[in-house]
């Protein structure tokens, strides 16, 4: 009996050890980071259900590289942004999660949500607002397990929504891309 308890415990422990989702870390492989000391747009705060927390340096240092140097020099030039995050939940609730309050850790508690990170961001030289742009990307996210599984396809969809907004933003502050590109004109 007494090691069925220690394998009960040791499979708790081990299911509940990488529980936690960070949407402010990424893990942005292939995205390039600059090695600027300071981030070019200060600290980005990510605004999720009313908190506010700041992006870890390596995800400052990808959103950094989005803004070349030489389109805007560093030196008279400054960023400011904002990543604002919204998760929409597509189910009501099943039968399956009656089990959540029964047992506090109910092992499937399916999840079917598309998240949507939205960017305002503005860059000012010698004082004077350049170029805005405001954006949203979002993803979608199903799952039904729990645990460690469940952690790193938030942590992975997070990863991607960050993957993209960097892209986009590259592409955004861009100098040969026109100011009007996006308006349709009849």
């Amino acid at each position: 009996m007494r090691k069925f308890a220690h394998i009960f415990i040791l499979c708790s422990i081990a299911l509940l050890a990488g529980c936690s989702v960070n949407l402010t870390r990424g893990d942005l492989e292939g995205i390039p980071q600059t090695t600027e000391k300071y981030s070019f747009f200060g600290n980005i705060p990510f605004i999720y259900g009313g908190d506010t927390l700041e992006l870890d340096q390596n995800l400052l240092r990808a959103y950094t590289a989005a803004a070349s140097a030489e389109a805007y020099p560093r030196e008279s030039c400054r960023g400011d942004a904002t990543v604002q995050a919204s998760v929409e939940k597509k189910d009501k609730g099943s039968a399956w999660t009656l089990g959540a309050v029964i047992i506090p850790f109910w092992p499937i508690m399916p999840v079917n949500e598309t998240w949507t990170y939205s960017v305002d961001a503005r860059v000012f030289c010698n004082g004077i607002l350049v170029k805005h742009v405001e954006f949203s990307e979002e993803g979608s996210v199903k799952a039904s397990f729990y645990g460690r599984l469940r952690s790193d396809l938030l942590n992975d969809m997070s990863d991607e929504l960050h993957r993209k907004i960097v892209q986009r933003l590259t592409f955004e502050l861009s100098d040969d891309r026109p100011a009007d590109m996006n308006i349709y004109f009849n």
